[in-house]
């Protein structure tokens, strides 16, 4: 029965198989390494654990990768030449980079882009067709053979089908899904002679194409001291100024997708205990009821600075997250351990 939770063989011979796409297949641009990473996370927000097949809206796979390139798609350094962007292709830079390219110009975060609804749309449907020409095409192409497991192209009209048991695939290996593509798009760009004389003497490749931006978190600081009157979100007590942290309540080193419903402020005590384990049960519905309250203010204040605010896609991946945890028998964090 194709709804039935795959073996732990059938889910190693998966891993097998994405291993297999990134060594063997071939890489033109950095495309297909957005689209594993995508699917991915939309397999944790829009999916379940079952061995269900999944229907994307390939709207929803041409969102992340604008939230994939965004970040990239700014000048990694200067030099006599001007201002250096990172090429994410063989030859000229890639489409959908010179697309968000000229919209930075023109819109000061990706928040800010969002609420043009116009604008952004256009730039959906034109950041759509090139996926669905490219890298979803040519994705499972290797050495010239269809190498179909993640999903049938001949089945895929105007939405991506994602074949039964590879979404509880991708939901149990996104961690290690998300290292190896990462590891693989950091290869790519190092390897790419055009890149030569922008990487030159600049080793923080890894933050700058995925790490959050820390201006950025400066910028939520800010809106959550107002929102828990500069009190921690763990314990209670209050915080002086320059003493607290932007956390990511799930992890990053779970899902490294920022989104503007996942920001609490912790003193710096706390978040150093916390580093990178999920919160015990008590501070996740404390999250849940801050964000019920607060939803509102969230939204009007956070997406402006570049982050999605989607609190149900938040509440999805917090799902995803404890299910984990409870299968993996992952550590928990709570005030005292």
């Amino acid at each position: 029965m194709p709804d039935f939770i795959p073996t732990a063989q059938e889910q190693l011979k998966f891993l097998k198989n994405i291993q297999l796409i990134l060594q063997s297949g071939s890489f033109s641009s950095t495309y297909k390494f957005a689209l594993l990473i995508s699917l991915s996370r939309l397999a944790i927000e829009k999916g379940e654990d079952s061995g269900k097949s999944l229907s994307l809206e390939y709207t929803e796979i041409a969102e992340k990768f604008i939230e994939l390139y965004w970040k990239q798609a700014v000048p990694y350094t200067f030099n006599d030449q001007g201002q250096l962007i990172l090429n994410q292709n063989n030859g000229k830079q890639a489409a959908i980079v010179k697309r968000i390219i000229e919209h930075r110009k023109n819109y000061s975060s990706l928040g800010v882009l969002r609420r043009d609804s116009l604008v952004w749309l256009a730039l959906l449907n034109e950041v759509k067709i090139i996926v669905r020409k490219m890298p979803v095409t040519f994705l499972q192409n290797i050495n010239g053979q269809d190498f179909e497991f993640l999903y049938q192209l001949d089945q895929c009209g105007n939405q991506l089908i994602l074949l039964p048991q590879v979404m509880y695939c991708l939901r149990q290996f996104s961690e290690i899904i998300e290292e190896l593509c990462q590891k693989r798009w950091i290869d790519y760009i190092r390897k790419n002679s055009s890149n030569a004389p922008i990487l030159n003497q600049l080793p923080n490749l890894e933050q700058f194409m995925f790490e959050p931006n820390r201006n950025q978190l400066n910028a939520v600081a800010n809106v959550l001291v107002d929102l828990q009157d500069c009190k921690c979100f763990y314990c209670n007590k209050p915080m002086r100024k320059g003493n607290y942290v932007v956390d990511h309540f799930i992890p990053w080193s779970m899902y490294p997708s920022d989104t503007g419903h996942n920001f609490v402020l912790a003193d710096s005590s706390c978040n150093s205990k916390k580093s990178n384990l999920l919160a015990s049960d008590e501070f996740l519905h404390k999250w849940q009821e801050r964000n019920e309250e607060q939803d509102l203010l969230i939204v009007d204040r956070i997406s402006v600075l570049g982050f999605l605010t989607d609190k149900e896609r938040s509440y999805k991946v917090a799902d995803w997250a404890y299910a984990q945890a409870i299968e993996n028998n992952y550590s928990i964090w709570s005030i005292g351990k």
